[in-house]
């Protein structure tokens, strides 16, 4: 018996009116996310001096165990090192792969650390997965 196929094609017109509001808000869009990836760099660089300055004060562990919000008018500051897990391909293939062996096979390294700035009334472990 012959297999039979049919493709169906709808076109959909625009008028000239929409397509200049899709991209004026196109515009916006781009304009808006260039102004979001400047204030991101300038707070990394904020972020940074942050550091550097607590660093050179010799107050280090101030950072790695938070700032006092009551020394700092609310602003608090922490230095965040994550750890985390991958599993290893070749300690897998050396044990036969079975399932048991999964968690034996798993590695577990530490992530990149980084700063993170609470502004006042913002909740301190509002975290927003900068992983």
């Amino acid at each position: 018996m012959p297999k039979l196929t049919t493709t169906v094609e709808t076109t959909v017109t625009v008028t000239t009116a929409v397509k200049n509001k899709v991209l004026a808000e196109m515009r916006v869009y781009a304009e808006q996310q260039g102004i979001r990836n400047q204030a991101e760099a300038l707070m990394d660089s904020a972020k940074q001096r942050v550091e550097k300055l607590l660093t050179d004060a010799g107050a280090r562990t101030l950072l790695e165990n938070g700032l006092s919000r009551d020394e700092f008018e609310g602003f608090g500051a922490k230095r965040i090192s994550g750890k985390g897990k991958r599993l290893d391909k070749k300690i897998l293939t050396r044990l036969g792969v079975i399932k048991e062996m999964f968690d034996e096979a798993t590695v577990e390294f530490d992530k990149k650390p980084y700063v993170r700035i609470w502004m006042p009334g913002e909740r301190e472990y509002d975290d927003r997965s900068e992983d």
